[in-house]
């Protein structure tokens, strides 16, 4: 089985589409206008003291007995790792090495570059943006956040914008049952993560508001596993 996961950098003030740079830049060797020149000697490098323990023949193949093996490939603007049966654990090593080089990953598989995310608080959630902003960050500190808030149907709006990861909290209260809910969907990928308490439980204002701001915060980092278990991001 093999994976790609590629890292470029935009110089300031620049944002291309991804799977357009991708394209350009990576499999077509192209010079991108908008994006840095990488040390590529630097990234060696750190990629040799990252993955000691693996065999190299060169700087740019590496392999370990089950453990797979991955190759390096780059243009002046772009770094390319290729990997043959490696284990999730070990892709992920690259989204943090390359992060030291200002390089987020992009993964050409789902489509998504790993750079920001953009949020979407629904309703009464709009009220616990402040906090639900800090929690991401806590969990995703690599992640430029774009918060929004709005009604159910802006959400949908929101749902079909280009934006490569996406984010939504939203509290539905019913006769008996409240729950906060948070929603992820990254490229074709999606997780979504509830949870519930008693409505009754929410009658008096200052421990409504502390019981749906916990209960937000165990929903967002529920989520944001599943997210990290399913992507090559770290």
């Amino acid at each position: 089985m093999s994976i790609d996961l590629t890292f470029w950098k935009y110089q300031n003030g620049t944002y291309l589409d991804p799977a357009a740079v991708y394209q350009a830049s990576c499999c077509d060797g192209m010079e991108t206008k908008g994006l840095e020149v990488l040390p590529l000697d630097e990234i060696l490098s750190e990629t040799a003291a990252v993955f000691c323990d693996w065999k190299t023949a060169d700087p740019f193949d590496y392999e370990k007995v089950g453990c797979g093996s991955f190759q390096i490939s780059s243009t002046p603007q772009t770094v390319r790792f290729d990997c043959y049966s490696m284990k999730q654990e070990d892709m992920k090593r690259f989204s943090s090495l390359m992060s030291k080089f200002g390089c987020p990953l992009y993964d050409p598989q789902s489509g998504v570059r790993f750079d920001k995310i953009s949020l979407f608080f629904i309703d009464e959630a709009g009220e616990y943006q402040a906090q639900a902003e800090q929690t991401l960050s806590r969990l995703l500190p690599r992640l430029e956040t774009i918060p929004q808030t709005g009604t159910w149907e802006e959400s949908l709006q929101h749902a079909k914008s280009p934006a490569s990861i996406k984010y939504d909290a939203v509290i539905h209260r019913a006769k008996t049952l409240t729950k906060v809910t948070s929603t992820m969907r990254f490229g074709s990928a999606w997780a979504s993560r509830a949870c519930s308490c008693k409505t009754a439980l929410l009658t008096e204002q200052e421990a409504s508001r502390r019981l749906l701001g916990e209960l937000l915060q165990k929903s967002m980092e529920r989520v944001v596993k599943d997210f990290l278990d399913r992507t090559y991001y770290e």
